[in-house]
């Protein structure tokens, strides 16, 4: 199995994909101050709905582990500050301040805290799939 990384179209973050030999499983967007600015909660929902994402209100408390959810919907997670375990469907990547995991519809999707620091990350809906 190998890992390979190639520069997102969009600027400021890479693609990752975990084995080449399957289609692209994890899509992360790393925050780039050179390029996003200054790392705030407000850059980090307007980076998000730039991507076409709507933020949703936070649904799960702090250092709380959610189990494995399924939604029909494409998602977003985003970090605002701590370091966040996302696993979907069997691949995991951890994410810190202002990253984005791009969690696609019907995928099964697992977040959990890593270390002792509180997390806090922003969750959004791609627009063009909701109801």
């Amino acid at each position: 199995m190998s890992t390979a990384a190639t520069p997102r179209a969009s600027g400021g973050g890479t693609t990752v994909k975990h084995r080449t030999d399957i289609t692209l499983l994890m899509q992360v967007d790393r925050w780039d101050p050179r390029v996003d600015g200054p790392l705030t909660e407000a850059a980090l929902q307007q980076k998000l709905k730039n991507h076409g994402y709507d933020p949703l209100p936070r649904s799960n408390p702090t250092g709380a582990i959610v189990s494995a959810r399924v939604h029909h919907r494409h998602r977003a997670e985003a970090v605002l500050s701590g370091l966040l375990r996302v696993t979907i469907d069997d691949e995991s990547v951890i994410l810190t301040d202002g990253d984005i995991v791009f969690v696609p519809a019907g995928a099964a999707r697992r977040i959990e805290p890593v270390g002792s620091a509180p997390v806090l990350c922003i969750e959004a809906v791609d627009r063009s799939t909701r109801a």
